[in-house]
């Protein structure tokens, strides 16, 4: 990719300051090919074998999933744990009707035990990806332990939130917006300096085949009032579109600074999942809610996955030679290493949206996330930079 700040495909418009709504400069792809991507993502009928993740020794290493005490990110982490991983839990304190992460944590001593990794040190640290405030105070405790990070599974989100739409968070920014990427987004900058310090650090992210039908809106990147009462869909296609485009785009940079070239980041899609994410927030609260809950939980109830087959994408993206980095590129990593910015459909490759290649639309999301976290304030981007250098 050109490091130039005019855009190779638009002539000589300037990366840096194009207007966000300024029409893109190449044609966005069918609804029928979005459609059809997307759907690729419903492999309900496909169980891995074991043999798709055959393991991986990760004693001393130390792993952080957010969201870890449910769905996924619970039998994720049982499976670091048997293989020695050095474990922290990032969730919030959660309601009643939620596994609570230290009956997690109580699983994870037990089978790490089992597996000889009596050492293994297991912990929950609470954290609130509604609240900035809290993600920042748990990125501080953890560089404060100056601890080398090899994993960051970005895995926290949610599918629905309470009326009204949009339902904004202290912070002024809509939840979905929040909690499923903005909050990630931060939390992984502040971490980079950890992850540096770690052999061959990876970063998974949660991107789901749903990226595929996000709308690329910059103007609507918070949600806005007067948006109908079903946009919740809508936010959660467009915040996964968002953090696909954004990880490209961070990779790139990543690349580009000697300190940070050894890190590794991924988009991947669980699958069709039978999990708590089919719980509705608006369902208390909405009849049509209520229903299309009811739809989708049977659904999900007699033909999705099951949590333990949904995790298998996530330590498949963490730990195998192929999602590793590229010797080639970052001068570390296993032959067949193909390094980051790239996205799976659980174990399998598949190509991104096109705004994901496309250096413009990553830059107006790249530019728009410092404006809605203040990151250049922040002194985050003091090495990975705001602009693209001309």
């Amino acid at each position: 990719m050109s490091s130039t700040n005019k855009s190779s495909s638009s002539g000589d418009i300037d990366l840096n300051t194009i207007p966000y709504d300024a029409p893109l400069s190449f044609e966005l792809p069918t609804k029928k090919w979005c459609d059809a991507q997307s759907m690729k993502g419903a492999t309900w009928w496909t169980t891995l074998a074991p043999t798709y993740v055959p393991g991986k020794d990760l004693s001393g290493h130390w792993v952080i999933i957010t969201g870890g005490n449910n769905g996924i990110g619970k039998e994720a982490a049982l499976q670091f744990a048997t293989w020695g991983a050095n474990i922290i839990l990032a969730c919030r304190d959660p309601p009643p009707h939620e596994t609570h992460p230290n009956a997690v944590i109580a699983e994870c001593r037990e089978l790490a035990n089992a597996a000889n990794h009596e050492k293994s040190q297991l912990e929950w640290w609470t954290v609130n990806f509604a609240d900035l405030s809290s993600v920042e105070a748990f990125a501080t405790r953890w560089l404060e332990t100056k601890r080398p990070l090899s994993i960051l599974c970005n895995n926290a989100g949610m599918g629905s939130t309470p009326a009204p739409v949009p339902f904004k968070t202290k912070d002024g920014f809509e939840m979905i917006h929040q909690v499923n990427f903005l909050s990630h987004v931060l939390l992984t900058l502040r971490l980079l300096p950890s992850l540096a310090q770690a052999e061959e650090p990876r970063i998974v992210c949660s991107t789901s085949c749903y990226h595929y039908v996000g709308t690329f809106d910059i103007s609507n990147f918070n949600g806005k009032q007067g948006d109908p009462e079903g946009a919740n869909l809508q936010y959660y296609q467009n915040n996964k579109l968002y953090f696909q485009i954004w990880l490209t785009e961070l990779q790139h940079r990543l690349l580009e600074h000697e300190q940070y070239r050894k890190i590794t980041i991924n988009g991947y899609h669980p699958g069709y999942v039978n999990s708590g994410i089919w719980t509705l927030a608006m369902a208390k609260e909405s009849w049509w809610a209520w229903a299309i809950q009811c739809v989708l939980k049977t659904m999900a109830y007699f033909i999705a996955i099951t949590p333990q087959q949904g995790s298998l994408g996530m330590l498949y993206v963490a730990t195998s030679p192929e999602c590793g980095p590229d010797p080639s590129k970052q001068g570390i990593g296993e032959i067949g290493g193909k390094g980051g910015g790239r996205y799976f459909n659980r174990v399998w490759e598949d190509e991104s949206h096109p705004c994901c290649r496309d250096r413009d639309c990553r830059m107006r999301v790249w530019r728009k996330v410092n404006d809605e976290l203040k990151l250049e304030d922040k002194g985050l981007l003091d090495v990975l930079g705001l602009y693209v250098k001309g």
